[in-house]
């Protein structure tokens, strides 16, 4: 985008670095040289159980998630290990291409005999809930992909309670796994869909956690302490000792990898991401008019969870009466939860009617409507703009409606998320 002469254009930051990787190798990497964690195929002996939770953040989901499981039946035998792939709600497509993948890749037929026999012997005693993504068993169910749901509590496990002694639920499959590796897009600590360094709550919790780290996250902005430190108890409760986290680059695609001790990992992507020039040899970036966030990860369509996220980063960069522009030029769908925004509700009795909902983006809707009440927020996207209209947003249809918002701003702030 150029700098037009009528206005002050600023490039802000996200939570991105330069650079990129071969994800293979940073795979590689990532699991046979961990920060403060030993090689992880020393971790593991034949019989045990991986779980690979992918949170829905994490950009190019399935090389890496291909790359993890390469690299472990590289160190052990496939008839050695059991490999379960968590994805978040909503990805069946991916788990469906995964799910596909290995069975191609690790036929039944390449298994061993007696290995296979014991693991449909253990198969035919599980809670008939466990879901697998395909209809019946697949031959390769020693590696299998399931997508998390946080409403089918036959597939959920106990792990804690809050100090009001409310319950905390895991996916089955992390709690009942022998090793998990948590993989994530490291975001800042303010961003809607940020999470503690163990990564597995509230995404892979039940509906009720969820609603409360939700609740907890708009009241507050970021997690109570109380409920950060839960986090984490509950973390090494569960046994997450490991973790892989990336950051993204300015193309959404990998700007880095890093796998070992969970804060450790953490305050390396953290280190990663604010490696960025002093402070005084750029513009000041804030008091902005408008904010143009663009999402740029090439390899999915956007979703409203990333919409409510980027237009929740603008924030910090805008006047009190700054306006954010979302860029989602691909994004096509209104979920039932953004649909619930046409409601005439209050703003908090509708907030807190969609953190309790089961309904699909309903957490986004919710972090989008507390936007809405304090400025006003534009999406350019295929969605009819009628219907964005109902919905409380203002509709940019092409680009040439962008750059005249644009000129009619002293300050523009623009960023990719």
């Amino acid at each position: 985008m150029k700098n037009p002469p009528s206005f002050e254009f600023v490039q802000l930051r996200c939570a991105i670095a330069p650079g990129s990787v071969d994800i293979p190798l940073a795979v590689a990497d990532a699991l046979g040289n961990p920060i403060e964690f030993p090689s992880i195929d020393l971790a593991l002996v034949p019989g045990d159980c991986v779980a690979i939770a992918v949170h829905e953040s994490l950009p190019q989901p399935e090389p890496i998630v291909k790359a993890i499981v390469e690299w472990l039946l590289s160190k052990h035998p496939a008839s050695d290990l059991s490999i379960r792939v968590v994805l978040a709600p909503g990805n069946e497509s991916l788990a469906q291409q995964l799910d596909d993948w290995l069975a191609t890749r690790w036929p039944v037929s390449d298994l061993d005999a007696d290995r296979s026999a014991d693991k449909a012997s253990e198969k035919s005693s599980e809670k008939s809930s466990d879901k697998a993504i395909t209809e019946s068993t697949p031959s390769h169910s020693i590696q299998r992909v399931l997508c998390h749901d946080p409403d089918d509590q036959q597939n959920l496990e106990y792990i804690s309670a809050t100090e009001r002694s409310e319950a905390i639920y895991l996916n089955r499959e992390l709690v009942e796994a022998d090793f998990v590796i948590p993989i994530y897009r490291w975001l800042e600590p303010k961003d809607p869909r940020g999470h503690d360094p163990y990564v597995v709550l509230p995404a892979f919790g039940d509906r009720a956690t969820q609603a409360r780290y939700a609740k907890s996250w708009l009241q507050q902005h970021e997690p109570a302490r109380g409920t950060h430190k839960k986090a984490s108890e509950s973390g090494w409760l569960a046994g997450i000792q490991y973790a892989i986290g990336a950051v993204a680059n300015q193309e959404g695609l990998l700007a880095m990898l890093v796998g070992g001790a969970p804060e450790s990992v953490d305050k390396v992507c953290s280190q990663g991401v604010h490696a960025t020039p002093n402070p005084t040899e750029t513009p000041s970036q804030e008091g902005f008019e408008l904010v143009v966030v663009e999402l740029v990860d090439p390899l999915r369509v956007p979703s409203w969870t990333q919409v409510a996220s980027a237009a929740w980063s603008a924030q910090q960069w805008l006047s009190p009466a700054g306006r954010i522009v979302v860029v989602a030029t691909s994004l096509a769908e209104v979920t039932p939860g953004i649909g619930a925004l046409a409601s005439d509700d209050p703003d908090e009795e509708l907030q807190q009617t969609l953190l309790t909902s089961s309904l699909q983006d309903a957490y986004a809707a919710a972090v989008l409507r507390d936007i809405q009440s304090r400025r006003s927020v534009y999406v350019q996207s295929q969605v009819d703009p009628e219907l964005l209209e109902s919905l409380g947003f203002a509709s940019i249809r092409d680009p040439s409606e962008l750059e005249r918002l644009m000129q009619k701003s002293k300050r523009v702030g623009v960023m990719e998320y």
